[in-house]
């Protein structure tokens, strides 16, 4: 294994045994066998919301704002304990059969230096998924808390739609228009509810 790969594993175990939320995956442990790691988690039978939108299309309203209530609470719980995912998406979100949803893959997460998110405390290295990306994450001027509530609105859009927001250009030029100053993200149709909408819009609002 290569040693960068190998510090990746090191850090996101190390994160992974201090975090204990209803709504965060669970770590069980770890084994080295013959120079290969294996990585221990709680078993979660339901797939992803990915895969749900995959089979079924996109979300009735009231369910993905129950799924999204409870990413919420997950992400509360990780900035609170000043820890950024960096790469929330419906692929890293999975779903429980009695419908809890529990957020997944931390090897992008990080832990900020200090609880205040001040901008000397802000991360400069480019991590996540293109159509998922905030703005400041592209550009690398440095990003935190702030980044996962992009990622959220992104994630509460596809759920909505079965697409991310940009879904129809390719990744590159998703990523040039994200990371333009003035470009406007899609925004929700009038098929959902204001609350809905303006959700949405904050999340994506530079």
């Amino acid at each position: 294994m290569a040693e960068k790969e190998y510090e990746r594993l090191e850090r996101e175990v190390d994160l992974l045994k201090t975090l204990h939320h209803t709504n965060i995956v669970g770590f069980l442990g770890t084994a080295l066998c013959e120079n290969t790691v294996s990585i221990f988690m709680e078993y979660v039978p339901g797939g992803s919301i990915s895969n749900i939108l995959s089979r079924f299309g996109p979300l009735p309203e009231k369910v993905f704002v129950l799924y999204t209530r409870q990413i919420l609470e997950g992400v509360a719980y990780l900035h609170a304990n000043r820890v950024i995912h960096r790469d929330l998406k419906g692929n890293n979100i999975m779903l429980m059969p009695n419908g809890v949803v529990k957020l997944i893959d931390f090897g992008c997460a990080r832990r900020l230096q200090t609880s205040t998110g001040s901008k000397s405390d802000l991360m400069k290295s480019v991590h996540g998924t293109p159509y998922w990306m905030a703005p400041e994450v592209i550009s690398e001027t440095g990003h935190g808390r702030k980044s996962d509530i992009w990622s959220i609105g992104c994630t509460v859009y596809e759920m909505a739609t079965g697409k991310p927001p940009l879904a129809h250009m390719n990744k590159m030029a998703a990523l040039f228009y994200i990371g333009a100053q003035k470009g406007l993200m899609p925004s929700l149709s009038d098929d959902f509810s204001t609350h809905a909408k303006s959700f949405v819009t904050a999340c994506l609002t530079r």
